[in-house]
């Protein structure tokens, strides 16, 4: 699942909840990243690791695809 970078900039302003815990605190580091440093080249370089992630580990992520469809 690739996500665009709206709606990874949706992902890192939400306040959403994870089953994987891995996941969760991946997104914990982005979002921290992303509130440094707003710019397009950091939600670029966010969207680009955050679709890395979920390539990697599809398989273990089932239940949360379901939330990041609906974003």
């Amino acid at each position: 699942m690739l996500l665009n970078t709206q709606q990874v900039e949706k992902l890192l302003q939400g306040n959403y909840s994870f089953e994987n815990l891995s996941f969760s605190m991946f997104l914990m580091r982005m979002k921290m990243l992303y509130t440094k440093d707003s710019s397009l080249t950091t939600l670029q370089k966010c969207t680009q690791e955050i679709d890395t992630f979920l390539e990697k580990f599809k398989f273990t992520m089932n239940a949360d695809n379901l939330v990041l469809q609906k974003l």
